[in-house]
């Protein structure tokens, strides 16, 4: 039998890629002395496939750069946060669109988003600037002594799926449970170690309705390539509908090769599962 080059595995909301890398080399004793890495970050509070690379396999991991990725996620409105997500510093927002605008326009929004967009990455992501990641400096507040880097990004398709409402407790309650499966890793010494989690359960136990009863969740489905984090794309969406928002949920659904026939149509060519 040949070895296994690769497995795609499901992590976990509260799990960093590490962690959930693991979590699997734990549940196969033959595996305990094999190098194992992964392709393809997930954030900490996202969820769903990540492809983790099996012994001989990890020296050809550039093979696996450039996959692309369909995500379900949902956008919050009406509050944001220096991340992008619910792991960040929050700030509600008055700015709620009527909520007869989204059916009318929701069609014209999405498409109009398909296509390629240069987008800035997270403040709070791994990209290194001279040689220190950029969550180093907003860490430190000197992000205004650095050039925030941009990559070139492409949505092949997004559909709407539906919305929610949640009130101001539902919301905090929600977001607080999946805060709590954080778990910090071992070395806590390092900046940024903890993700701040005991200040930002603070800001969201004391977060400010700004007058809104209650809050709108917009859920949609996008095909997009590689690098593309939905942390940045979803405060675009959001201001489509004149408001800010930020990334309240994201789950990885498809890793492969994505090949366009139009504009709007494509299909896969290889997934890995």
């Amino acid at each position: 039998m040949r070895p296994m080059k690769y497995v795609v595995i499901e992590k976990r909301v509260g799990e960093t890629p590490l962690q959930a890398l693991e979590a699997f080399r734990q549940t196969d004793p033959t595996l305990q002395d094999i190098p194992l890495t992964y392709a393809g970050r997930l954030d900490p509070m996202a969820s769903g496939k990540l492809l983790i690379l099996i012994g001989e396999e990890c020296k050809r991991r550039e093979k696996y750069d450039g996959l692309d990725k369909e995500y379900e996620f949902e956008i919050l409105l009406g509050v944001t946060s220096d991340t992008g997500d619910m792991l960040g510093m929050t700030k509600s927002d008055t700015r709620m669109p009527r909520q007869d605008y989204f059916e009318k326009d929701l069609q014209k929004i999405t498409t109009s988003l398909v296509g390629s967009h240069v987008l800035p990455y997270p403040a709070f992501s791994s990209k290194t600037v001279a040689g220190k990641p950029l969550f180093q400096y907003a860490l430190e507040g000197t992000l205004d002594s650095i050039e925030i880097p941009t990559i070139k990004t492409h949505v092949y398709r997004m559909e709407y799926l539906g919305k929610k409402t949640l009130t101001l407790n539902e919301l905090i309650e929600q977001v607080l449970g999946k805060i709590d499966l954080l778990r910090a890793p071992v070395d806590s010494g390092k900046i940024g170690a903890d993700f701040r989690k005991a200040e930002i359960i603070r800001q969201w136990e004391t977060l400010s309705p700004q007058g809104a009863e209650k809050y709108t969740v917009l859920k949609f489905k996008a095909v997009v390539s590689s690098g593309t984090y939905i942390r940045s794309l979803a405060p675009i969406i959001a201001q489509r509908f004149g408001a800010l928002g930020m990334a309240y949920s994201i789950h990885r659904t498809h890793i492969g090769k994505y090949r366009t026939v139009t504009k709007f149509f494509g299909f896969w060519r290889k997934t890995f599962t």
